[in-house]
């Protein structure tokens, strides 16, 4: 009978919605935040970026080649190609190739290269940092639904108390056995518990949205998710100690990571500032041709193209050495500001590994304090279903008025939803130190 009338109430509750519901499991809902989360696509761009800079450093070491060409045409006086003045129209074409590679300078490419590549890597981490964060955001929102589900449950049983003890009334007071003023407190009880019914539902649903929210779902009208079932009995072996979850977290965690390779990074711009003392050495080539149309051989014949080429060609090859003497202090400068830069980057890492031992300790403090109170909790609910037994057989003998028998149901109510708060409490607090032991995030 009482799967009828749950039944029953749920769809009254609901609005009459029938459409089957996609469950997603925690691990589904993870999966598909991770593959289309817009911020994460966005940090996405953001490493391949650095990745396209990186590249770009170490192609410096690499010489350059580039080529030109020109065509002139002159009126009046001008120099012919044998260096003698004629006034006539002549014109000429060019070309030429020219290269030159960095031998050294000061070890700045070097340095540069490992400047770039530790800022990829602390991209990198600040990627899986976002990932993390996001997971962590929706298992939070996940144990949020899981906890508004169940108390949207214990808000139908008080529906189903109700309704059983106004069907009671309703044969008593037929058979003249009660005033008929008792089934109008019945039925404004009914009418409250429906309305509290209704209240978590409704919160439910607002759960349900945030959660979809998170997963940038376009419909949401028929998510829902699956509800494992959970051992709690499993979680109070899972608290390691602080001391042992931050010796884990502080060599693993992407945001010390990422805070180390930003140090590292900026110890390397130091040296490439450095390096602005030290003189630059490359070295240069090139090859040049020129062909003028009036080129004529000795014998007053015009000089063909090829003739040309052998005569006109010019070739060079050079070093080029650049020694820096006084550049109003600008590297003296420069490297005070980088100095400034890893001294900033060190309190940086510091401060992290600082604020993730505190998250460490609050995390544990927090477990243990849900651990007890959901020890506590669980002992509460005894005792408070066993006063509801208890009051309920007093007034179903006569001995108590309903306000009594409703005081102790409404006190098994609150006893429920404390220990289900107290449940969610201490499976979320377990989950965040599993987060900083680096233990995927599951039920």
């Amino acid at each position: 009978m009482k799967k009828y009338i749950i039944a029953a109430l749920a769809v009254f509750l609901t609005a009459g919605s029938s459409q089957a519901q996609q469950k997603w499991s925690l691990e589904q809902c993870i999966d598909y935040a991770l593959k289309n989360n817009l911020s994460l696509k966005s940090s996405d761009i953001s490493a391949k970026s650095q990745e396209i800079r990186r590249q770009q450093a170490r192609n410096q070491r690499l010489p350059d080649l580039s080529a030109s060409g020109s065509q002139y045409f002159s009126f009046g006086q001008s120099m012919n190609n044998q260096g003698i003045y004629e006034n006539k129209n002549s014109q000429s074409s060019s070309a030429g190739l020219s290269t030159s590679m960095n031998i050294f300078n000061g070890f700045q490419t070097k340095n540069n290269i490992a400047v770039q590549d530790y800022t990829l890597k602390a991209t990198l981490e600040d990627l899986n940092k976002a990932k993390e964060s996001l997971a962590m955001n929706i298992a939070s929102a996940y144990l949020q639904v899981l906890y508004n589900k169940e108390l949207y449950q214990v808000a139908l049983e008080q529906v189903e108390l109700s309704q059983t003890q106004l069907t009671r009334y309703e044969n008593l007071a037929a058979h003249g056995k009660i005033p008929q003023g008792q089934i109008f407190e019945a039925k404004a009880q009914l009418a409250k518990d429906k309305l509290s019914a209704t209240e978590s539902q409704s919160t439910l649903q607002l759960s349900l949205l945030d959660l979809s929210q998170l997963l940038d779902l376009k419909e949401w009208s028929s998510f829902d998710i699956v509800a494992p079932e959970i051992d709690m009995k499993a979680l109070s072996l899972m608290i390691s100690s602080a001391d042992e979850v931050y010796d884990y977290a502080v060599g693993n965690k992407s945001t010390v990571k990422a805070s180390e390779y930003r140090l590292k990074s900026s110890e390397k711009s130091l040296e490439v500032s450095k390096g602005a003392y030290y003189p630059k050495l490359s070295l240069g080539a090139s090859y040049s041709n020129n062909y003028y149309p009036d080129m004529k051989n000795t014998d007053g014949s015009k000089m063909s193209l090829a003739d040309q080429m052998n005569i006109n060609a010019r070739t060079a090859v050079g070093f080029s050495l650049s020694i820096p003497i006084f550049n109003r202090f600008d590297t003296k400068n420069n490297i005070k500001l980088s100095r400034f830069e890893v001294e900033n980057a060190k309190l940086e890492v510091e401060n992290v590994k600082k604020t993730l031992y505190k998250e460490i300790q609050q995390a544990w403090f927090n477990a243990k304090t849900a651990s007890e109170k959901y020890t506590s909790s669980s002992e509460a609910i005894q005792n408070s279903e066993e006063a509801y037994r208890f009051a309920e057989e007093k007034f179903n003998n006569g001995k108590s008025t309903i306000y009594e028998f409703n005081e102790a149901k409404m006190n098994l109510a609150s006893a429920r939803s404390n220990l289900l708060q107290a449940k969610y409490n201490y499976l979320f607090s377990v989950k965040i130190l599993d987060f900083y032991k680096g233990q995927p995030l599951n039920l």
